[in-house]
């Protein structure tokens, strides 16, 4: 049983409400609405098996001593297959509603997961993989219109469950149509349908989609990735910044604790039960809780479309407020994303590039009228808002 805890309780807006699940798991002709409803999560896979490749036994003179392992620069970790290099990432739309769908497979393999703002008080995730394969990456949701600024940002393969019509049309006329991979027409593999418990989850993998897409005559390509700065000693100055909760909406909150033994932070999502308890998010395909090793506050303007029915705009362009919490301290940088294209990076105040952790990135997307406060000493709390 995973365990459990209280946050601080504050005062919220009206509470979401969670439209219901899913039907039979199947490979279906048509493409269902979508709905949101909160219920139990469903029983943890099995975690897959790493391979490794035998080395002979020789003794190496120090001219046929192996180059040092290229470094990802997505997370600043070496790369065991520099041939990765030779590859685009892949985007993954990942659902955090309804709460049956948690926890989700492969986030914690993710480089860089970033979390937004949807509609109806509720959030959902874009994982980006680069440096690890990912054997089950879900349940799959639908694309909202800032995925096409975090595909075109990566140059990315982008693997979504369905749109409304203005972002397919958005990415029909878009210059990475053809990279683009939904249920239909591609059906499975590499987009399946899986049933652990009567929930229809859509899943991936992102060996399925590259194989997919080799199929389709699409060849996969080096991106320029270059743009994030990694060190392992931190850099001077910052504050305490031990925990940083977000509030999105009454029922959708959740916290990062930092874990100074791991030197990483821990996701605490709440569980739907009351206005404070929360549990230690995990990741099903490994078993293991998410931790990465930064954490970064993206400060940035948000605006309807139409406000009724919620559909938002989030305007990932230009530069602005940032604060990035690493080895237990909070430091306020700035966020830009280069007018010329490219990754997007994170300076300090005087414009040079903020050093980050070594290791995957959650970026948590927030308006700019959000309240930002440090509650106490080293603790961080966020309200979202829209005007």
């Amino acid at each position: 049983m995973q365990a459990m805890s209280k946050m601080r309780p504050v005062p919220f807006l009206l509470l979401i409400i969670l439209l219901a699940a899913c039907g039979q798991p199947r490979a279906i002709p048509a493409q269902a609405p979508e709905t949101e409803t909160p219920a139990a999560a469903a029983p943890a896979s099995p975690e897959d098996t790493a391979t490794h490749t035998p080395v002979p036994a020789t003794t190496a003179t120090p001219s046929e001593t192996a180059s040092p392992p290229m470094g990802n620069p997505l997370t600043g970790v070496p790369l065991e297959d520099a041939a990765r290099l030779d590859q685009r990432p892949i985007l993954v739309k990942v659902s955090n509603f309804p709460r049956n769908n948690r926890p989700q497979w492969g986030l914690s393999l993710a480089d860089i997961v970033f979390e937004h703002y949807a509609e109806g008080g509720l959030t959902r995730f874009s994982a980006l993989f680069f440096g690890q394969e990912a054997e089950t990456i879900g349940p799959i949701r639908s694309a909202r219109f800032v995925d096409l600024e975090l595909v075109q940002m990566y140059g990315a393969i982008f693997a979504y469950g369905s749109a409304d019509f203005r972002v397919r049309e958005a990415i029909a006329e878009s210059n990475f149509a053809e990279r683009a991979v939904t249920e239909y027409p591609a059906r499975c593999p590499p987009m399946c349908r899986f049933d652990p418990s009567n929930l229809n989850h859509l899943i991936t993998s992102t060996a399925g989609l590259r194989e997919y897409l080799q199929d389709q005559g699409v060849a996969d390509q080096p991106v320029d990735l270059a743009g994030m700065k990694f060190d392992r000693v931190p850099p001077s100055g910052g504050e305490p910044g031990t925990e940083l909760e977000i509030h999105y909406s009454a029922g959708n909150f959740h916290s990062w604790r930092y874990e100074a033994e791991a030197g990483v932070y821990r996701r605490w999502q709440e569980t739907g039960s009351d206005e404070a308890e929360v549990e230690l998010f995990s990741d099903r395909l490994t078993g293991a809780p998410v931790g990465p090793s930064n954490v970064i506050l993206v400060v940035v303007p948000h605006s309807y479309i139409t406000p009724n029915p919620e559909f938002v705009r989030i305007e990932l362009w230009g530069s602005g407020r940032a604060i990035a919490f690493r080895d237990g301290r909070a430091f306020e940088i700035r966020w830009v994303r280069p007018a010329g294209g490219g990754v997007l990076r994170f300076e300090m105040q005087d414009g040079s590039s903020f050093p980050l952790k070594p290791g995957s990135t959650w970026i948590e997307l927030v308006n700019t009228s959000s309240e930002i406060v440090e509650r106490e000493p080293a603790s961080w709390w966020v309200r979202f808002h829209i005007p």
